[in-house]
């Protein structure tokens, strides 16, 4: 995505169409499923719920069917009860970005917080090493590492029933280096879509990882999968105690002149740093407002290949000048986030897919995000992670209220209180849940213990290939709900 919306409108209702007509062909046994659509293009644009299950589905049905073709080549047994002994609870995460990546940096802090009197836990590399420190430690910090990378998914699926595990985490979701055909195939009985993709499965897995604030129940129609809610926000954040100590020490603002990068002085910093991708003819609608109303505000943007030119070319077509949104090259890792700290007065995410890890970097940086939530869940997660901190008010109700609240905090008595939030999340971010990456393991690990005990009762819970019954499981209250009505409790 390269921001050139020069014909976007027509260009995406033509799409529509194209999937309209996709999803009635493919009721059509003749027919072979093309979906016009890919699954990553489903969850970022803007597709109602119902269109982007729509595509997700049509994948999902295309992976079970290959998966059926070699199903029968494969015997699949149940794994060994658990007896606290000899047998643990085992978990195994699967991923082809346990590396240099934002999942493979998001979950590395995990393996040593789990508990290993109680649980054994499995890493499964679907991709070659790429020698970082973080693959490293991946290697060194789960109990058991496998380098899965040149096995067959029939292969693949073998050796994880023979590992005897209970619940398999697939990581990657509908992403680049997915081995989504391996979760089909059921090598364990409770299978879940986890971190990597912000939608369904599409009927490929069992379970689905979420909280209530990026999808509440009422939107769990829009999922195949029985909904794992955690207490807090869903996904597992890097441990930015570790990864960003050094944001501890006060930092000197006459260390990091804006000048220095490209930034004016004296100006009040709006800033964004999600990918390019995300950006829409919306979002930059309601910045250019946004700016307009504060004429000494500059909004900050990170330079991606092709993008600028283009993206300034809408600024003007929308009365800014070039000095009201500045683009800077990518910082470096080992810096970038001392830059932002100091620099950023305000975030502005955006609509059609929200910052995620971007946003609780911010956060812990102790710089607030004004954010839009909307019906999916990749439009939702920055809600969850503001309502988890200090800045929870400043999650907009509609595009006018994100606009007046960006407004209103840029100048006057607002930023008095934008001043007062930041101080706020620089000081209690040691205390706050969403850093908590030991609460989150040990929320984690009790929401599949409990799922686990419920299937271990019932016949599904070992049947190979078979999927559950559609509906939620909360971890704040023990209990899980099928779409039936009927509960369950672990």
């Amino acid at each position: 995505n390269v921001c050139d919306w020069s014909n976007w409108e027509p260009s995406f209702r033509r799409l529509v169409r194209q999937l309209q007509y996709d999803s009635t062909t493919q009721a059509d046994p003749s027919e072979e499923p093309t979906p016009s659509v890919s699954p990553y293009q489903a969850i970022t644009f803007p597709f109602t719920p119902a269109e982007t299950l729509e595509v997700l589905r049509t994948y999902g049905c295309d992976i079970q069917g290959k998966a059926r073709k070699i199903a029968s080549l494969l015997s699949i047994t149940p794994p060994p009860p658990i007896d606290g002994v000899r047998n643990r609870f085992r978990i195994a995460y699967m991923s082809s970005d346990f590396g240099e990546h934002t999942t493979g940096v998001n979950v590395v802090s995990i393996f040593k917080q789990h508990n290993q009197d109680r649980m054994h836990v499995f890493a499964y590399a679907t991709s070659p090493s790429d020698g970082s420190k973080t693959r490293r430690r991946t290697e060194a910090e789960a109990e058991t590492f496998r380098d899965f990378h040149e096995l067959s998914s029939l292969q693949m699926a073998f050796a994880i029933n023979a590992d005897g595990i209970h619940v398999l985490v697939d990581l990657n979701g509908h992403t680049l280096g997915a081995r989504s055909h391996v979760v089909a195939l059921r090598p364990a009985p409770i299978t879940v879509f986890d971190q990597g993709f912000a939608g369904s499965s599409g009927g490929v897995a069992t379970h689905f990882n979420a909280d209530k604030v990026s999808l509440p129940p009422e939107y769990s129609i829009h999922y195949t999968e029985q909904i794992l809610y955690m207490p807090h926000f869903s996904n597992p954040l890097n441990d930015h105690r570790e990864a960003f100590s050094y944001l501890a020490e006060p930092l000197s603002a006459a260390d990091f002149p804006p000048s220095a990068i490209g930034l004016p002085e004296g100006k009040f910093v709006f800033g964004c740093f999600n990918t390019a991708y995300k950006y829409s003819p919306a979002v930059l609608d309601a910045w250019a407002e946004i700016l307009r109303a504060n004429e000494n505000s500059t909004l900050w943007l990170l330079r991606w290949p092709e993008v600028e030119e283009n993206l300034q070319a809408e600024a003007r077509a929308r009365g800014l000048n070039k000095e009201s949104v500045v683009f800077t090259e990518v910082l470096p890792k080992e810096t970038h986030l001392r830059w932002k700290a100091v620099l950023t007065d305000l975030f502005l995410d955006t609509f059609a897919f929200n910052g995620h890890g971007t946003i609780s970097q911010m956060l812990w940086a102790g710089v607030p995000s004004v954010t839009l939530p909307a019906q999916r869940i990749g439009q939702r997660i920055a809600s969850s992670l503001l309502l988890s901190s200090p800045a929870a008010h400043f999650v907009a109700r509609n595009e006018h209220d994100y606009v007046a609240l960006a407004i209103a905090l840029s100048r006057g008595r607002g930023s008095a209180k934008l001043k007062a939030v930041q101080a706020q999340l620089r000081s209690d971010r040691l205390d706050m849940a969403l850093f908590d990456i030991t609460r989150y393991v040990a929320n984690y690990e009790r929401l599949l213990r409990m799922v686990w005990e419920a299937a271990a009762t019932t016949d599904w819970g070992s049947r190979q290939g078979q999927g559950v019954p559609a509906g939620e499981w909360d971890a704040c209250t023990d209990q899980g709900t099928s779409r039936s009505g009927r509960r369950g409790k672990g």
